[in-house]
């Protein structure tokens, strides 16, 4: 989008790419399209966990939005191995589905965005995922005693 400003998120060394797993082709043209035109990232769509685990650590992603339900290997379980890759480990993610596992999802810092939402309601969870990871990023490379306290 022409002449907004570009979130720090988008300006940190990982690219400003994100990862969109999502096995139901409308759904993830929608997203790819909603994403691009309403935000300064690029997208990149895949159908399944396993071409996830292809492409990640070509995209080097800035976030991952993950469909829980997705063939062979679920979101979670993605998200874990994922997390295993060197080019990967730390992208925020956020997963998707109408039902979620609420628990282990908390547990592993993974936002959640339940189906159906509005278009508003993606935009301000990537908006926020992004946000924090860059907050959580920044605070970790400031020198301990400069933390407030």
């Amino acid at each position: 989008m022409q002449g907004e400003m570009i979130p720090p998120a988008a300006l940190s060394p990982r690219s400003t790419t994100i990862l969109i797993v999502e096995d139901d082709t409308h759904i993830g043209d929608f997203l790819q399209e909603l994403i691009e035109e309403e935000t300064p990232y690029h997208t990149y769509v895949v159908s399944n966990g396993f071409d996830a685990l292809d492409k990640a650590h070509q995209l080097h992603p800035s976030l991952l939005l993950l469909d829980y339900r997705l063939p062979g290997i679920n979101g979670v379980e993605l998200y874990d191995r994922l997390q295993q890759m060197d080019d990967v480990r730390g992208v925020p993610a956020i997963m998707m589905s109408a039902t979620l596992p609420v628990e282990e999802l908390q547990r592993r810092g993974i936002f959640q965005l339940r189906k159906p939402t509005d278009i508003g309601g993606v935009i301000r969870m990537i908006t926020h995922a992004l946000a924090t990871s860059e907050e959580q990023r920044l605070f970790q490379q400031t020198p301990y005693h400069l933390r407030m306290r």
